[in-house]
């Protein structure tokens, strides 16, 4: 459980504080998979009430990093290979859904953010490894929701941050040192098929990430003895 000592939360977005922690202690393997999540034990160390700590967990429930047993309770749900690779399917079709809507059609300005906000991830690679975790998992993260978001469809966007791939992403490779990875050369590639305003070249660029992201993820369930 996290600990009562640094997690006792302001009095102010108590539900959206809960969440943040319970997901970043999801993501960071703070929390065991299969572990039972008290609802009881978890207001009493965050310092709440029942309420935001049950609201948090229903969210977590639907980006499927919890589960809930009948009559049991809240368990952190295990990572498995297949589980992994169905999220990151969901993500590229909704991807290159974006990337079809998009390309070509964005303003110059969300072009020089889209840029930007690469741009911060580089900082987080060296020699084709990640070389800082948490700082890379949410400059990629704001990348690609920026990236959907340019389709302007909320109802898509949401469902792609419930896909909570960049929170997978993050769990899966926590602890399991330096991997080499083509990363820095696609997030370079998807800009600059924005910025020629190529959707054939934006598409080949999506899958290609895509592809490293699961590799990458399957490699280290595997690694951990295909769950985690």
């Amino acid at each position: 459980m996290p600990d009562s000592t640094s997690t006792v939360l302001a009095r102010t977005d108590l539900h959206d504080q809960v969440y943040a922690s319970l997901k970043e202690a999801l993501a960071t393997r703070k929390l065991a998979p299969g572990e039972k999540l008290s609802l009881q034990e978890l207001a009493t160390a965050y310092g709440v009430s029942r309420s935001p700590v049950q609201q948090a967990l229903t969210r977590l429930v639907t980006e499927g990093l919890v589960e809930v047993k009948p009559h049991l309770g809240h368990f952190v749900k295990p990572l498995t290979v297949a589980s992994v690779c169905e999220a990151y399917d969901v993500r590229e079709a909704l991807e290159l859904w974006a990337a079809d809507y998009t390309v070509g059609r964005v303003a110059p300005g969300e072009l020089a953010e889209l840029r930007r906000l690469m741009e911060r991830t580089l900082v987080m690679l060296e020699r084709r490894r990640i070389v800082d975790y948490s700082g890379y998992f949410a400059t990629n993260q704001a990348f690609h929701d920026f990236q959907v978001g340019l389709a302007g469809n909320e109802l898509m966007r949401e469902t792609y941050r419930r896909l909570s791939v960049n929170a997978l992403m993050a769990r899966v490779l926590t602890g399991h040192g330096e991997r080499q990875s083509n990363l820095a050369e696609e997030h370079v590639e998807l800009v600059e098929a924005f910025l020629a305003g190529d959707r054939r070249r934006a598409a080949q660029a999506v899958k290609a990430h895509v592809a490293t992201g699961k590799e990458l993820a399957v490699a280290a369930i595997e690694q951990a003895g295909g769950v985690l």
